[in-house]
């Protein structure tokens, strides 16, 4: 009935009504049957289902995620200073497609709120079944906001995740020297994140060539870990096999980044890809297109060792959750 309600609202008015029932405790809770827990980052994981970045922007429902069944969610993206983000409307549902087009361009009300609930969250029962991720980003490619955001991020969260593509801003600091950039800003997070692993996300590619440069030298520069995949681009709309749809324009010109089903197909080639690079120890999370318990099998299967859900969860809701863990239960025997 819920879900029904939040498909007549506004998708930005939706998604801020899921959060607001998460935080005051009006989700779901999950019952767990079966035990899917595994190790990462040296930590134990409660199960291998996140929340991806973007969903929980100030980490206002942790307690409701963690009482929904998830292992894992990542907060942000966090940003030092306040910023409004894009004009209204930013963010549209393709129902046909059962996909979505984000350009949300990182509102935020800056570090300080976001610091303020990973604090509260710490003593909270929920906290224990959590594992929690900062998705940190600096607008301008800044290292020291980097480095800051990290310092600061670093005591209360288990990981940090540097947000390596992102169609929904108009300054791009990875266009020019894409390796390079990412691997001096994993450098300066590294510096300052107080042992913490730091990861990197990619943006889709189907480049094998273009995908090996970004992980040597992500890996070169001391990056624990990947992530596959962000929202894909007007301009790299190829990349998805039959995705004909009415992309939203701002003056004149195609805006936002598409997730949605079509995304799988292109994670589940670059966490192979990646696997096959790094070796079998180094943490690959799996993001894209994951909207079915077969699905996450796939992402699984690729080589991730854990996957997150967003765009999923706008069609499917808490069931989704429900279809993963078992399709993972079925899988353990």
């Amino acid at each position: 009935m819920l879900m029904r309600l939040l498909r007549l609202l506004p998708c930005e008015d939706a998604h801020h009504v899921t959060i607001m029932a998460l935080k005051y405790g009006a989700g779901p809770r999950a019952r767990e049957k079966t035990d899917l827990s595994l190790s990462l980052f040296g930590k134990r994981l409660r199960n291998p289902i996140g929340v991806a970045g973007g969903a929980d922007k100030k980490a206002e429902a942790l307690a409701g995620w963690s009482r929904m069944g998830f292992g894992m969610v990542e907060a942000g993206t966090v940003t030092v200073d306040r910023r409004p983000g894009n004009p209204k409307p930013r963010l549209w549902r393709l129902k046909p497609e059962q996909g979505l087009i984000n350009w949300m361009g990182w509102p935020s009300e800056g570090m300080e709120p976001v610091l303020d609930n990973l604090r509260s969250f710490q003593d909270k029962p929920e906290r224990k079944n959590l594992m929690l991720g900062a998705n940190i980003g600096s607008v301008e490619g800044k290292l020291e906001e980097f480095a800051q955001l990290a310092k600061a991020c670093s005591p209360l969260v288990d990981y940090l995740t540097l947000n390596a593509s992102c169609p929904n801003l108009e300054h791009d600091c990875y266009k020019d020297a894409p390796e390079q950039t990412a691997a001096e800003q994993i450098k300066a997070c590294k510096d300052a994140a107080q042992g913490k692993p730091v990861l990197l996300k990619l943006g889709p590619t189907m480049d094998q060539a273009v995908l090996s440069r970004m992980v040597g030298a992500a890996t070169e520069a001391g990056v624990d870990g990947f992530m596959a995949t962000n929202t894909l681009a007007h301009a790299d709309r190829s990349l998805v096999q039959g995705l004909d749809i009415d992309w939203p324009k701002h003056g004149g010109n195609p805006i936002g980044g598409y997730s949605g089903p079509g995304l799988l197909p292109i994670a589940c080639f670059m966490v192979k890809e990646i696997r096959a690079l790094v070796g079998k120890d180094m943490p690959i999370i799996g993001v894209g297109g994951v909207q079915s318990g077969a699905d996450a099998l796939r992402l699984l299967d690729a080589g991730a060792n854990a996957i997150q859900l967003y765009t999923g969860l706008v069609y499917k809701g808490p069931a989704l959750v429900k279809e993963i863990m078992q399709a993972l239960a079925e899988r353990r025997g």
